[in-house]
Parts: C-alpha cells; structure tokens; sequence
C-alpha cells in the first residue's frame, strides 16, 4: 500500500537513510496478518485486502492506496498470463477436434485395408467380440502412445519454452514442472475413447458385410450426376479430367468432410497464431507512433521555467489520482484545451477522430469496459479529495492504461501543474544531450521520452514471438498430418482407377493428377472457410484476454492471411512429393486381378 501522487511504481530505487538531510518518507508498505491464510488468487482473498483498505481510508483519507496486484510490473505480467491463458482455453478444443478427425480418417482406412483378414477371421469362425478386440487393443495401445507422448510434450517441452520466453524480461524464479493429474486423465481419456469409439463403429460396419463380400476388394462407389452438370455451358466447356475431378470430390463425402474441416481447421490455427501477434504488435504501433503525438513527457514538482525548452511546442498538464467506484485512475487536466488535439489523437471506438474541448470529458476503453460505462453517462468522480459529477462525452481508444482527460472549465481551476509533453523531433543523439541538461532541474522527478517507451513495449511483446512459433509448429505438423492422411486414403481408394489410367497409356504426372487436383480444389475452398475461421477464432481470443489498463487490437494484418495461405499450399505441395512415390508403386496387374 503506497501513497503516491504520480503513476504506479514501475522501477523502486532503495537509498541509504544516511544519505537524506532528514526523515521524508512517501510510501508505506503494510503486510496483513489475515492474508496469509488465503489463496493470493482467491475472492476470500480479495476481500481481507479492500475491507482493510476502507478501514485505513477513514484514518487516512488523503492517502492514495494501490495493492501488489495494481503494482505496474504485476499487472503487465498479469497482462501477458492472461494472453496464454486465452491462447490455452480456446487452442487445445482445436487442436483436439482436427486430432480426432485425422484419427477416424486413419483409423477408418486401416479397417478397409483389412476386410480380407476381417472376412477370413469370420470365415474360420471367430466370433464379432473376438474381432472387435483384436482391433480395439491395436487402437488402444496406438493411441495411448500418442497419448503418454503428447502430454510429455504439453507438460515438459511447451511450458519450458513458453517460461524462458518470459523470463528474457522478467526477474523469474527457476522453472518448475506442475503436473495436473485431472487435466491430463480427462485428455487421454477423450482421445483413446474416440479412437477407440471410430474403430468399433468402422469393424461393426464391416462385420454386418457377409464374409464372402469381405474376401473381395469393395466396389468403389458409382459416380453420380452432380449439381454443376446441370450448369450446360460449364460443365461442357470442362476437359474429361476436370469432370472427372469434380465428380470424384462429391462420390466420396466423407473424404470431403474430412479434408475441408481439418484443412480449414489447421489454416484457422495458423491465422489465429499469426493474429495474436498482429494485435499485440499493432496495440504499441497505434499508441506510440498514431495515438501519442508528443515525444517527451516529464514530471514535475514546480511549474518553473526550462530554458531548454523555450523553442520546443510544449502543453502544460496535471496529471491527478481520481476515484471513481473503489478503483484508482489518473485524472488528466490540460492547460490548454484546443492545443490538446495536438499532442493527443483523440479517436472515439469506432475509430471516427473527435476534437477535445472545454466540454469534453473522456475515459478510456479499458475503464469504461470494466465499469460498464457508455457516453452519456453522469458519474461521481473523486479528485483529490474533491467529488465532482461528470457526464461521458467520448469514450476514448486507448491501449495501455486507465486515463480521464477532463477539458471541463469549471473544474479545471486549481490543480497544480505537475507533467510538461514536449513535441519536437529530436535525434538519438540529442535526446541524450537533453537527458544531461534536464538533470541540471532539481524540481525535474522523472523524463521520459517516447522511443523509450516505444522500445520496452517491443522488447516486452518480443516475448510472444516463442509463443507463437510454438503454435504455427503445431498447426503446422496439424496440418501436413492432416494433408499425408487424406491423400493416402485417396490413393489406397482408387487404385483400381489409378491402374487403369496406366494401362490406357496416361504418363505420370497425369496418373497424380488425377488424385492430387482434387485435393488441391478442395484445399482452395478449404483454406478459405479456414481464414474466415481463424479471424472469428481470432476475435474471440481478443475478447477473452481483459486485462485492466491493456486494450488489444482486434485486427490482423494482410500479410498474416497471405503467409497462412502460403503455407497451407506449401504442406499441400510438400505432402505431394512424400506421396508421389505412392501412385508410382501400384502394380497394375495386382491391381486390376484383385477384382476377379
């Protein structure tokens, strides 16, 4: 618990009482006795600490009172937990469901290649129980694997690199491992079931064939008339492979199914991935070099005159606790109304630009989300110990921090000057030379220039960058999984077809045609439901990081959707060259007796 009149304490220098003239004392830490018996995220928690802030209120009532979890450097590492934590609530459900996907497309395809050995098994008198067990033990043990391997990953490998990602900029204690039990059991438990699940409902399907149709190779299903047949002058302007093509797509839905919901679901991660990072970059790029026009911002004890800067532009401010509804934030009054617009882009949440005026009284997004506040409404606000009744004009975009601009005349009377924002453009070098000569000013407390504040917020958002490779890895191996799977099931599925293209005399890479272009057109529509996808996933994982005082932008950057999209075509094309081999090996003969 501090008593401050400026911002939260992001920096604590502690000097030697020695070196002070006399005993001056501004800040005053409490600890509670009752606190350490709660959980430090408990409400139970939460509630020790305000009931004894209102008690001290009552004997200090001039006293400003902030709690660790208001602490600057707290609450901007809370503000990174919370953007994991909403990549960790929404990624994991994906990821599961694509899984799950690829393992009935697998699972399903093993099952088909062994109608012969499942028709000899029923032949010999082996009864459904005893067939259905042998392939659930093999999908149980398969599955598990995968299991016991992926949660070594998810528990050991990912936290670690996430932790030593943060660690580059925050003072962390050594890693270590947290193993939950629940979590753990309740995701092996639903991807062994839904393996196992898939396999019983594909051995079931086979078992109700009669033994003699299992010994023979399944028919491939007939071709049928489709809807772009019915469209005459496209469909006979179409070559005979074309045709072919989109007709094949639709005689094998499930394969469809398959392919478009893991292909959009991997290009879905992959622009969500690519989006998160966008809007963490995008929220220091729209404050430091679009919202805040101004280049210095010093603080003050005395309103005295700074030689250097007599040919600078420069607007006086006051910058004030207020309180409004038990939570702090800083009051900003100008001295200078319409000069104001200058120093400040004044942008309404909709993003249409407003003039301030001696009218205007304006809070930020972030505050006005936390409290439920919209324009219009008329608050009591308490500055320095002074209530007054404000009415919302604007609501303001802003991105770091909880702020009120008043521009009231009526009020603005008798608040000390305490901040200067200086606008000029000053090179490195002669932003240091001014350091020098600023410290010369006794009553100056505290410079702070814009590109150093611009470069903090880089090197802190630089954290995400190991973050977010992790996440386009795994959509990345995701979807290549999902592309090697799908096309061999198209290619152990047409077999038959594709030894008969070889045997009309069709060369090689006509014969791939043949399987790969259908996977290329319904990758096309695939990956462009997936964009769609991954802007709403994006969304939705913006609109669960709240964080107080922290505004994330909710937009993703053109390049974002163009490298998914590469990437997506260049599985495709790296999934092309692994299988080619396939189509390569089929043996005509074997495959065209294997009917007779």
């Amino acid at each position: 618990i501090s008593l401050s009149k400026q911002r939260p304490i992001e920096i604590i220098l502690y000097a030697d009482r020695a070196l002070l003239s006399e005993d001056q004392y501004t800040n005053v830490a409490i600890k509670l006795k009752d606190a350490k018996n709660y959980n430090f995220f408990s409400s139970k928690y939460e509630e020790v600490i305000e009931g004894s802030i209102e008690k001290l209120k009552e004997v200090y009532p001039n006293f400003y009172f902030s709690t660790l979890k208001t602490n600057q450097s707290y609450a901007k590492y809370s503000s990174d937990v919370k953007i994991v934590e909403a990549i960790a609530l929404i990624f994991p459900l994906f990821f599961i469901l694509v899984t799950i996907l690829v393992s009935i497309a697998s699972m399903t395809k093993i099952v088909e290649d062994q109608r012969r050995q499942i028709g000899t098994l029923t032949s010999l008198g082996y009864g459904k129980f005893k067939i259905i067990f042998k392939y659930v033990l093999y999908a149980v043990i398969a599955s598990a694997v995968g299991t016991v391997v992926g949660i070594a990953l998810g528990v050991y490998f990912i936290p670690a690199i996430v932790y030593n990602a943060y660690k580059t900029i925050y003072n962390l204690p050594e890693f270590t491992i947290q193993y939950y039990f629940d979590y753990t059991s309740v995701i092996a438990a639903v991807m062994i079931a839904s393996v196992v699940l898939v396999t019983i409902g594909s051995i079931s399907a086979r078992l109700k064939e009669k033994p003699t149709e299992l010994l023979r190779v399944k028919t491939p299903k007939p071709g049928k008339k489709i809807l772009l047949e019915r469209i005459g002058f496209i469909w006979k302007g179409l070559k005979f492979k074309y045709k072919s093509t989109f007709r094949n797509i639709f005689r094998y839905k499930r394969n469809l199914f398959l392919s478009i919901i893991g292909v959009m679901g991997s290009t879905a991660l992959l622009l969500a991935g690519f989006g998160i990072k966008d809007s963490v970059d995008l929220a220091g790029k729209y404050q430091y070099e679009e919202m805040l026009n101004y280049n210095i911002e010093i603080s003050v004890n005395e309103n005295k005159q700074i030689l250097e800067f007599r040919n600078y532009k420069k607007l006086y401010v006051s910058a004030n606790n207020a309180e409004y509804n038990k939570d702090y934030i800083s009051a900003i009054i100008f001295s200078d109304n319409e000069k104001a617009n200058d120093f400040i882009k004044f942008k309404n949440v909709d993003g249409t630009e407003f003039e301030f005026t001696s009218d205007s009284f304006v809070i930020t997004k972030s505050f006005a989300d936390k409290h439920n506040l919209n324009v219009g409404d008329e608050i009591k606000v308490n500055i320095n110990n002074k209530e007054y009744e404000l009415t919302i004009t604007n609501i303001q975009e802003y991105y770091f921090g909880n702020y009120m601009f008043i521009g009231i005349d009526d009020i603005n009377d008798g608040f000390k000057i305490n901040k200067i924002y200086i606008k000029d453009s000053l090179s490195e070098q002669e932003q240091n030379e001014l350091k020098e000569k600023l410290k010369e000013y006794e009553f100056i407390s505290k410079v702070s220039f814009k590109d150093d504040m611009k470069y903090s917020y880089l090197k802190t958002s630089e954290s995400m960058n190991s973050i977010i490779v992790v996440l386009v890895l795994s959509a990345s191996a995701l979807a290549i999984i999902i592309y090697y799977n799908l096309t061999i099931i198209n290619i152990h599925t047409r077999k038959r077809e594709i030894a008969t293209l070889k045997v009309l005399g069709y060369q090689e890479v006509e014969v791939s045609g043949y399987v790969f272009r259908e996977m290329f057109i319904i990758s096309i529509f695939a990956i462009i439901l997936g964009l769609l996808l991954g802007k709403i996933l994006h969304s939705f994982i913006i609109s669960q990081i709240v964080v107080d005082g922290i505004l994330l932008v909710n937009n993703i950057r053109v390049f974002s959707y163009l490298y998914s999209t590469v990437l997506a075509f260049s599985f495709l094309g790296l999934v092309y060259l692994l299988t080619l081999p396939e189509t390569r090996r089929i043996d005509m003969v074997e495959a065209l007796k294997s009917y007779e």
